[in-house]
């Protein structure tokens, strides 16, 4: 990757930590603004791409990162920390479901680690799609546990119950499904390398 590169995502990464301190400022110095699980999710996120490339032993390329990080931006601080979630239902869903999408490509690059890759394609399609389902899975616990431990409401139970962390999870299987599909696609793939 170009140097300038390098340095456009050390910014916007920079820029992505530093709004997740000031949303840890406001939550211990504002009772009222209860948002420690986007908090937490903020310090850690920004680093995902660096976990997998680490332990996958690839590396992800600007577009890719661009991508992931514009994503992080909009479900993380936007939605979490902004409270879009509460403004616009709807956004909760779609956000959802392109996190589906985006960990299907984590659950493609394990397949390359696990030189599976020239799986057959349905194979490849099922294995990404249950790979992104389980993360989607891991984020509903941690939602959960920030609603149990931090008090907060991250999965609206009072209001709506179940049916958010349901819906929520149809929505990412659905991203999980077209991501896991997309990513049979070999020219997709090389775009999105390049």
């Amino acid at each position: 990757m170009k140097p300038y590169k390098r340095g456009i995502l050390l910014f916007i990464k920079v820029a992505l930590l530093l709004f997740a301190v000031v949303v840890g400022i406001k939550c211990f110095t504002d009772p009222t603004y209860n948002k420690y699980g986007g908090f937490l999710a903020g310090l850690v996120l920004p680093f995902l791409p660096e976990i997998v490339e680490a332990i996958y032993k690839c590396k992800f390329s600007f577009r890719i990162s661009l991508l992931y990080y514009a994503f992080l931006f909009i479900a993380l601080d936007m939605g979490i920390c902004m409270d879009l979630y509460r403004l616009w239902p709807f956004f909760d869903k779609i956000v959802h479901f392109f996190s589906g999408v985006f960990s299907a490509l984590v659950g493609h690059y394990a397949l390359v680690y696990f030189k599976t890759n020239k799986s057959p394609k349905v194979f490849k399609a099922m294995f990404i799609m249950f790979f992104s389902m389980a993360i989607a899975v891991t984020w509903e616990f941690f939602e959960f546990a920030c609603d149990k431990f931090l008090g907060q409401s991250m999965q609206q139970l009072i209001s709506v119950g179940v049916d958010d962390t349901m819906f929520d999870l149809l929505a990412a299987t659905l991203g999980a499904g077209l991501g896991g599909y997309l990513l049979t696609i070999p020219h997709l793939i090389e775009y999105l390398e390049a």
